[in-house]
């Protein structure tokens, strides 16, 4: 008896220790994708990956594996701050310092979009929803630029919302005079222009510093926005906005085809929301 409870005390011993060969590298990747650090902007890839930018790293996150993407080389203050996914599904990366860069998923390296634009001081970046070579660009006091050429070529388009812009996306929603519609938010609220630059109003009554801003390209009338790391959300393209209860505050937003609105927090957490109004972890 004593010699068959050795045997299969060895035997467990030796399943715990392949379980834990299998497993740990997946933990330890998790772990080093979510370590506490505020999320500083989410997009998706075309494979359905969440991108997640920390102070840490660039990180794609699919299931239960998390890999670093190693950033783009730059000078020392540079700050990666926005990310953006393009209709082709190529991946932007800015910040102040940085400019602009687009990640080559066949090379696995990134190149620099910067040799037209006035300065490195980009704040926060947008592709257009429909044409994969029009990008957006605001660089603060220098104002909106676009390029219709994938970034060859940036030109000065608008001085852009009188308030300094955080982060600002484009949008295929119905209604604009040219292709779509540009969402901005400021450190007053969300403006909107159409994209043919003809205005920028107030996108409803939504007061104070918007840090983050996305929506669903289904359903392009929904708009959301992070005010105090409080969500809220736009069910008319920005007319009216309703508060969206959520655990931890929001540093970051993204919409997922996979798992819908997807919130960065900032206590590093990544929560997606359900039909009936939940919050569940990405990655548990």
């Amino acid at each position: 008896m004593k010699t068959m409870v050795r045997r299969m005390s060895s035997m467990l011993s030796r399943l715990f220790l392949c379980t834990l060969v299998v497993v740990m590298p997946a933990l330890v990747q998790a772990q080093s994708a979510d370590d506490g650090q505020p999320v500083r902007a989410l997009t998706t890839s075309s494979s359905g990956a969440l991108l997640v930018l920390r102070d840490s790293g660039l990180f794609a996150i699919e299931g239960q594996t998390a890999t670093e993407v190693p950033l783009p080389p730059s000078n020392p203050g540079a700050q990666p701050a926005s990310l953006a996914n393009g209709a082709d599904a190529s991946i932007y990366l800015a910040g102040p310092g940085l400019g602009v860069w687009r990640y080559d998923s066949t090379s696995k390296r990134w190149q620099s979009l910067n040799d037209t634009l006035p300065d490195l001081g980009v704040t926060a970046i947008a592709a257009h929803a429909t044409q994969p070579e029009t990008l957006y660009a605001y660089l603060g006091k220098d104002g909106m630029f676009r390029s219709r050429d994938g970034g060859a070529e940036w030109v000065k388009v608008d001085s852009g919302p009188r308030e300094p812009v955080q982060a600002f996306l484009h949008s295929d929603m119905p209604g604009s005079m040219e292709s779509g519609w540009l969402f901005a938010g400021t450190t007053r609220g969300v403006a909107r222009s159409m994209d043919c630059f003809c205005f920028w109003g107030d996108a409803g009554d939504l007061r104070g510093t918007v840090s983050a801003i996305s929506y669903d390209p289904a359903a392009p009338e929904n708009i959301y926005a992070v005010v105090e790391g409080q969500i809220h959300h736009s069910a008319d393209g920005g007319e009216t906005w309703t508060n969206l209860a959520v655990p931890q505050p929001v540093t970051a937003l993204a919409f997922s085809p996979a798992q819908g609105l997807v919130a960065g927090t900032e206590n590093g957490a990544l929560l997606a929301r359900g039909d009936a109004g939940e919050w569940t972890p990405v990655h548990e």
